[in-house]
């Protein structure tokens, strides 16, 4: 059984050097065995996704191949619905004895609005990004990572994502082709 795991989730509608660098931070940071992200079907407080699952999952997969610490799991993907958080840490929790769960300081505001939040907290650590001077919370790990994009930055004005070039030119080119920016 491994002793301490890290779960990252999030749509990652596309991933960007800041995933990277949260990524790499908790790596550095946090006490864990491995971690693993897991990208999200569908956000349940989002109506829809640009880029399916399978296709993000293959992006992901090739930005973290050279962290041998670092696995992306389809577990919510291969569900083919949105799935709670609850449900990912409860699979996950039973496969170690200490398990973080990172989030954007962007979901603090809608935290308690999470399926069974109140189980939630007493299930994992939580482990917040920094993101746009947010404070946070007594309690929760503060994990600062200073990395101005979003993927929303991204769709609406198709501004650089800061990964390497391979990578970059496919995602792209994928949202120049099925995404119009707002912009």
């Amino acid at each position: 059984m491994v002793m301490k795991l890290a779960l990252y989730g999030g749509s990652f509608d596309p991933p960007h050097r800041g995933h990277l660098c949260v990524a790499l931070k908790a790596l550095e940071c946090l006490e864990c065995d491995q971690l693993i992200i897991v990208p999200a079907f569908r956000n349940p407080f989002k109506n829809s996704i640009v880029a399916d699952g399978e296709l993000r999952l293959r992006w992901l997969k090739k930005i973290f191949a050279s962290y041998p610490r670092v696995t992306i799991s389809d577990f919510e993907i291969r569900h083919h619905r949105s799935v709670y958080t609850i449900e990912t840490v409860r699979h996950y929790a039973t496969q170690c004895k200490k398990l973080y769960l990172i989030i954007g300081a962007d979901n603090l505001e809608s935290l308690p609005l999470w399926h069974e939040y109140e189980t939630l907290k007493t299930i994992v650590t939580f482990v917040v990004a920094t993101r746009n001077a947010i404070p946070i919370p007594e309690g929760m790990i503060a994990l600062v990572v200073n990395e101005p994009i979003s993927s929303t930055d991204f769709r609406t004005s198709l501004c650089p994502l800061g990964l390497p070039e391979s990578i970059e030119n496919e995602i792209t080119h994928y949202y120049k082709e099925h995404h119009e920016p707002t912009n």
